[in-house]
């Protein structure tokens, strides 16, 4: 290959991102997003995107309780691949309900929390099997002391 512009003017050297992928929407290339609010993408021609939306806790949220926001949301996205049973969904909706209150107060029931970690660390459902459940039962025991 010689260096050079072709009759188009342009340079064999630094050719088009559609060129460099095989021809025009080939894509294959990598995709660098620096910031994103919202929204999702999907690269390629069988790209799919899917799109999961936090609220944020409010400013004054405590690094403990943000640590525990966080363990929460982990957990109820692995709960995903459990079969869905009386258990799960009434864990989920123990989440779902200390999710809430972090997001709107930065903090939340102290014995809700409390149950809920006692639950999780019996053990005796396959939720507590998950390692998102252990970092839920330790993130559960700074926020509560």
């Amino acid at each position: 290959m010689t260096s050079g512009a072709d009759e188009r003017g342009r340079s064999d050297e630094h050719p088009r991102p559609d060129e460099q992928a095989g021809g025009a929407g080939g894509g294959g290339g990598p995709v660098h997003i620096g910031s994103m609010s919202g929204g999702s993408i999907a690269t390629g021609s069988h790209g799919q995107a899917t799109s999961y939306t936090f609220n944020a806790p409010p400013q004054q949220t405590d690094e403990a309780t943000r640590a525990l926001l966080e363990a929460v949301r982990a957990l109820r996205t692995d709960m995903r691949v459990l079969a869905a049973t009386d258990e799960t969904r009434d864990v989920d909706g123990q989440l779902d309900e200390i999710e809430g209150e972090i997001t709107r107060t930065g903090r939340t029931d102290p014995g809700r929390l409390a149950r809920l970690r006692e639950r999780l660390e019996s053990g005796a459902t396959a939720i507590g099997a998950l390692a998102s459940a252990v970092t839920v039962v330790q993130t559960a025991a700074g926020v509560l002391g």
